[in-house]
């Protein structure tokens, strides 16, 4: 089975080495040329467009930052569709809204292709030990086809009905994402205000009933002050942009999902939009920085760093 992938970025690319560290034959493409290279030097072969992509390829992998790429690359000109063939297997790795899967879905099966919408959760450090969590929607069949290439990087793989189906629980992780995230922040910097060692709050809260996995994710990257963009705000932004549209079409009121989108949206007119989702906390610091700066474990008494760090 040749596999093509397209979308050579922070998930991409680990999620192309398991690939090919599972055997597959991977043909890429990326608008980068030094992410292509960096793919061929691992083995992938390079194609020069989508289309090339899918004229190659059995199944058709991307990992893609915004819907509307998600449907240039699929079916914008130069796109995957005009090298699609019947039978094909579409597998889309990006957070898109339900609306888009379903409607991605029905043009891929009028060319005969199945599309699966399939997001993925759990970071490039997921990606790169191949346990990151998969949540599918679409045909039963196509995804049991496809199930042991899923399962060349990921651990959980769930299968949860029709199309959209992924998308939909993707966008409610991602919505706790940016809950919790936020509610930490405040938490924290409530904490440093009160004089407490942010380190000695989170060794107590790991043993409490307010312990998050998102806590344990953050706090050392707050403490270092390492903002580098595992996930950006920018794109945990569009997440909850269409999870409250997502709320809205099924007539749910997300009362905390539209306070933590304001949150989101103040970090970004801040100029932090490119900052890891642990910035979240920046606006809210204003004179605090140091308060949260790493102090000496031994002193601390804080507890071995989380290797795991999901978005």
């Amino acid at each position: 089975m040749r596999i093509g992938f397209i979308g050579l970025g922070t998930m991409g690319r680990p999620i192309v080495a398991r690939l090919l560290r599972a055997g597959y034959a991977v043909v890429v493409h990326n608008r980068s040329r030094g992410a292509v290279e960096w793919a061929v030097s691992q083995g992938a072969v390079a194609a020069d467009s989508p289309a090339a992509v899918g004229g190659a390829a059995d199944v058709v992998m991307t990992s893609l930052p915004y819907p509307e790429t998600v449907e240039t690359v699929y079916f914008g000109p130069g796109g995957v569709r005009e090298g699609a063939r019947p039978g094909q297997i579409w597998v889309d790795l990006s957070t898109i809204a339900p609306a888009h899967a379903e409607a991605f879905y029905g043009r891929a099966k009028e060319l005969g292709v199945f599309f699966l919408d399939a997001p993925v959760s759990g970071g490039p450090m997921g990606a790169e030990a191949g346990t990151l969590t998969i949540m599918v929607g679409g045909d039963a069949e196509a995804f049991e086809r496809v199930r042991p290439v899923l399962a060349a990087f990921g651990r959980m793989i769930v299968h949860l009905g029709g199309p959209g189906k992924g998308s939909a629980v993707k966008l409610i992780n991602n919505l706790l994402v940016a809950v919790h995230t936020v509610a930490l922040s405040e938490a924290f910097v409530l904490g440093a205000k009160a004089g407490v060692d942010p380190a000695v709050l989170h060794a107590v809260l790991k043993a409490s009933t307010g312990h998050s996995f998102m806590i344990d994710r953050t706090i050392d990257l707050i403490q270092d002050r390492d903002f580098a963009p595992r996930f950006s705000i920018a794109l945990l932004h569009k997440d909850v942009r269409l999870a409250l549209q997502f709320a809205e079409a099924m007539e749910v009121p997300l009362a905390l999902g539209a306070q933590a989108q304001a949150h989101l949206v103040r970090a970004m007119a801040e100029g932090h939009g490119g900052e890891d989702v642990a910035a979240l906390i920046r606006p809210l610091e204003r004179s605090l920085p140091s308060a949260f700066e790493r102090r000496s474990r031994s002193s601390s008494g804080f507890g071995s760093r989380t290797p795991a760090r999901r978005r």
